[in-house]
């Protein structure tokens, strides 16, 4: 027998619903990790979310949620106009189950309720070197490499707002905190609380400041008091060696679009992720 045909697939309603699986979901997250799921973060991603309900498909097996593709909704706008945006995150599959194509089957499912939507929209996240080839191959993710969270000291800010120029302009879409309640959400994620002042968001870091969000590329001028910056920016090679900045770590970007059939232009943010 097919084990697929002994796995009953859950596609998750409503924040109710999810939390009778959140045991469930728990228990896969310490097999996933090795570590334990901070409830407060996950209450805080899936359940206290200004935007709307989470898009949750999970796959059970004996009584056992041996599968979860998630999205939390965070929509982007641009100077004109705004678009259903998904952050996908926590994607996981118990190990005994990894050659049944679950990732695929689940995140299908998610994907499949965004599309019904009928209304231009964009999953996105930060796959990491273990997921990429999945999003790509089994997903059909864009994903870029040129990513970088980039330190920099005050000297170097004209240049880096020359780089993100090059990038952005009023069409990008990004994250809008200029919206009160999304905000207050966004800039008071557990353990990770930072400050946004209509232009610039601040996150404390040892002896500098991680740039979690810009309302504009010159709004990085009210940087210049800070001894150090970190700051995802979109970077070649040749910018690197030429500029002399210091590449904290790669940080790729990934993302699906549907219901559009243009590209749209992603102003990439710290605030965008689920990681700062």
């Amino acid at each position: 027998m097919n084990i697929l045909d002994e796995i009953s697939f859950i596609d998750i309603e409503n924040t109710s619903q999810l939390l009778t699986h959140y045991d469930g979901i728990a228990a896969l997250f310490l097999e996933s990790f090795n570590k334990e799921l901070d409830y407060d973060l996950w209450k805080w991603a899936y359940l206290d979310n200004p935007f709307g309900e989470p898009l949750v498909s999970v796959a059970i097996h004996d009584d056992k949620v041996i599968g979860h593709y998630a999205v939390i909704p965070m929509n982007l706008e641009n100077s004109s106009s705004s678009m259903l945006g998904f952050l996908s995150m926590t994607t996981m599959v118990a190990v005994d189950y990894r050659k049944h194509k679950l990732f695929q089957l689940l995140a299908e499912r998610v994907y499949k309720k965004i599309e019904n939507k009928n209304e231009p929209a964009i999953v996105f996240g930060f796959p990491n070197d273990n997921s990429v080839p999945g999003f790509k191959k089994r997903l059909g993710w864009t994903v870029s490499e040129e990513y970088k969270v980039i330190t920099l000291q005050t000297n170097m800010l004209d240049l880096a707002i020359t780089q993100l120029n090059q990038h952005i302009d009023s069409s990008s879409f990004t994250l809008n905190l200029n919206q009160e309640k999304v905000c207050d959400w966004r800039t008071n994620k557990p353990s990770q609380m930072w400050t946004y002042d209509k232009s610039i968001g601040f996150k404390a870091l040892n002896d500098g400041f991680d740039v979690m969000h810009l309302s504009t590329a010159s709004s990085l001028n009210l940087a210049k008091s800070m001894s150090s910056i970190n700051l995802i920016l979109p970077v070649s090679e040749e910018f690197l060696a030429n500029s002399g900045c210091e590449v904290a770590f790669p940080y790729r970007f990934g993302y699906r679009t549907f219901n559009t059939h243009s590209e749209p232009k992603i102003f990439v943010q710290m605030s965008m992720s689920d990681i700062f």
